[in-house]
């Protein structure tokens, strides 16, 4: 992707979004107007707009802003977008945030305690995508305290996601599916811990990296 992507491509890419968007609303990873999504393409960041759900996205609501905030095209960002744009700058190899409030996802948050792994391997899927899976502790969403610790715990430690107490997942990829593919592997294993209520025994740690 050029640094200065074209409108023509900036088109493109927006339609590409919306289709991703949609995919996370499918999957039950979000709700209502819950969740968020962003995409970098050169210089350009598209975001997804405060209080509009990822099943009526649209290329015309989608944000566009520079690395540094400032919003180039269209309305207001996600409030969470001061966190998308932090692990951008952070993580270069990064090019997609995904953002989402699984059911199970949200339950295994609050059933389990912060710390540098929350869920244990129980899955293989999840074992290999984002085992070990820090949760952080509740912090108000939108705030900068969040952006910023969230931002921390991904580029600190290399890892493609975090757990929020109370308030979903966060998960990174260098394309949309590598993303998405990872909130789902997490919301399986979160599903299969809480149906357990956290008796499901963890799998032999033989499980490459």
């Amino acid at each position: 992707m050029p640094r200065h992507p074209s409108q023509g491509q900036v088109l493109i890419e927006k339609k590409a979004f919306c289709s991703w968007c949609r995919v996370v609303y499918d999957r039950g990873l979000v709700s209502g107007a819950g969740g968020n999504l962003s995409a970098r393409m050169g210089e350009v960041v598209l975001v997804t707009p405060t209080g509009h759900s990822l099943r009526d996205m649209t290329p015309a609501v989608i944000v566009e802003m520079d690395i540094a905030g400032v919003v180039k095209r269209g309305g207001r960002p996600t409030r969470e977008a001061l966190m998308h744009l932090e692990i951008l700058r952070r993580r270069p190899d990064i090019n997609v945030v995904c953002h989402v409030h699984g059911d199970y996802i949200i339950a295994a948050g609050i059933m389990l305690k912060p710390g540098a792994a929350s869920i244990p391997p129980i899955t293989p899927g999840f074992a290999y995508a984002a085992y070990p899976l820090p949760l952080l502790p509740f912090l108000v969403p939108g705030s900068d305290e969040l952006s910023m610790a969230v931002a921390e715990a991904i580029s600190s430690s290399g890892r493609r996601a975090v757990l929020l107490q109370s308030h979903g997942l966060v998960t990174v990829g260098s394309d949309y599916a590598e993303a998405v593919n990872i909130a789902e592997e997490i919301e399986e294993a979160a599903k299969i811990y809480v149906l357990t209520k956290g008796k499901a025994p963890s799998l032999p740690m033989v499980i490459a990296p």
